[in-house]
């Protein structure tokens, strides 16, 4: 799942799972190990090229010409607009397959409303309904998801987990042989001719009935979605365009950012020893496009991957939960039982009294809430109007953003 994180800057900052400093660091000491190899050959190494000093000026002169173009060139390349465009169209497509995955409750709680009886046929029913929704996610999820590929490597090691049984494994891989495309979508399948068998038998309620049709086609489009987005990735000429805009920036800063002697000599430059901004510019850059690689595939086993082990394990939790723990426990005794809400807006008639006063309750806060400073809402369209009757008393006490002033007539926008 992705990092969780909280705090000030400086425990942000200092955080190594899922940083930046995991995601660059081996990028910046290979920049950081070219870039003083070019300042050693600079400094140090064109004295060996030649014995001739007019020979090596030219050569150092012709060097410092080219780490010049090389800084005006960097100043070309639309570095910003490049990243920023591609990395917030891969967060949102990150952020859009993490919404595509569904969630069990809705569906299994409209099942319950319909299969609400509670003989051993319709518990097993509800039992097998949950199973096969979270089998089709496990066969689904393991095509897209290298973490589930690994907790379940083949299909019959969904046997053992306890969500496929022996014969259903063997329906499985006939349907796989005759169409590979199938497989996730068969137990669906089973759930409608489990759902056609309570039609005939109970005759539910019409309405519920459509509308847990209706889930289970939210359900399928669901996964049908997440395997598109598995099949169609962000074109790969727009990532070859950010990586090459990026990498061939550094390549050029290289040079360009190298602290020449001339610019030393006359006050121009000053000599850092270690290249402080390009390094924060490094890490700007490169852990800019590094998120967008890192995001690319949502499923995968970097930090910032979608955690869907958690997710199914959750997902099978309460899918039982709620068709056997849920479905049958007692409900409270709401007619006999009054709450203290109730007993608060309906007290008791006393003497005298043809009806009761009825009481509109208030939640009590503790004594941590009441220290705390509430901002209530304000309405941002209150316009003052010059009427006789209304007191400037009354204009001051109404609950606005816009203060009210006895010798302001109209708004100034």
């Amino acid at each position: 799942m992705t990092i969780s994180y909280s705090g000030n800057v400086i425990r942000l900052l200092l955080r190594w799972k899922g940083s930046i400093w995991r995601t660059v660091w081996r990028e910046l000491l290979i920049y950081l190990f070219f870039f003083y190899s070019i300042r050693l050959f600079y400094l140090k190494g064109i004295d060996f090229i030649d014995d001739d000093d007019d020979d090596r000026n030219k050569i150092r002169r012709m060097f410092e010409s080219f780490c010049r173009q090389c800084d005006s060139y960097t100043r070309l390349i639309p570095l910003t607009f490049l990243l920023g465009f591609y990395v917030s169209n891969v967060v949102a497509r990150w952020w859009r397959q993490f919404e595509t995955l569904y969630w069990p409750e809705d569906i299994l709680s409209v099942l319950c409303t319909v299969l609400h009886q509670h003989d051993d046929k319709s518990k097993r029913r509800r039992h097998t309904i949950a199973r096969y929704l979270n089998l089709s996610n496990a066969l689904a999820w393991r095509d897209i998801s290298s973490k589930i590929r690994l907790r379940f490597p083949t299909v019959h090691s969904l046997i053992e987990g306890g969500l496929l049984t022996e014969k259903e494994y063997q329906i499985l891989e006939t349907m796989h042989t005759e169409n590979e495309s199938s497989r996730w979508m068969t137990p669906l399948h089973w759930i409608q001719q489990i759902m056609r068998q309570v039609e005939d038998e109970t005759k539910p309620t019409a309405s519920l009935l459509n509308q847990f049709v209706a889930e289970l086609r939210i359900f399928r489009q669901s996964l049908r979605k997440l395997y598109s987005y598995d099949w169609v990735c962000v074109p790969l000429v727009y990532t070859q365009v950010a990586a090459l805009a990026t990498y061939s920036f550094f390549f050029f800063s290289l040079f360009g950012r190298q602290p020449l002697l001339p610019e030393i000599k006359s006050g121009k430059e000053i000599d850092l020893k270690v290249p402080i901004f390009t390094i924060v510019q490094f890490l700007f850059f490169v852990g800019w496009f590094k998120v967008g690689q890192d995001l690319m595939r949502p499923f995968g086993l970097d930090d910032d991957d979608i955690e869907l082990n958690y997710i199914l394990d959750r997902n099978v939790r309460i899918s039982f939960a709620i068709v056997n723990h849920l479905q049958e426990a007692p409900i409270p005794d709401f007619e006999n039982d009054d709450d203290k809400m109730w007993e608060e807006m309906h007290p008791p008639v006393k003497d005298g009294e043809t009806s009761p006063s009825l009481r509109i309750p208030q939640l009590p806060h503790s004594k941590y809430s009441s220290q705390l400073s509430e901002h209530p809402p304000r309405l941002h369209a209150y316009v003052p109007i010059d009427d006789d009757r209304t007191s400037i008393k009354d204009m001051e006490s109404h609950h606005g953003c816009i203060s009210v002033k006895k010798d302001k007539k109209h708004l100034n926008w």
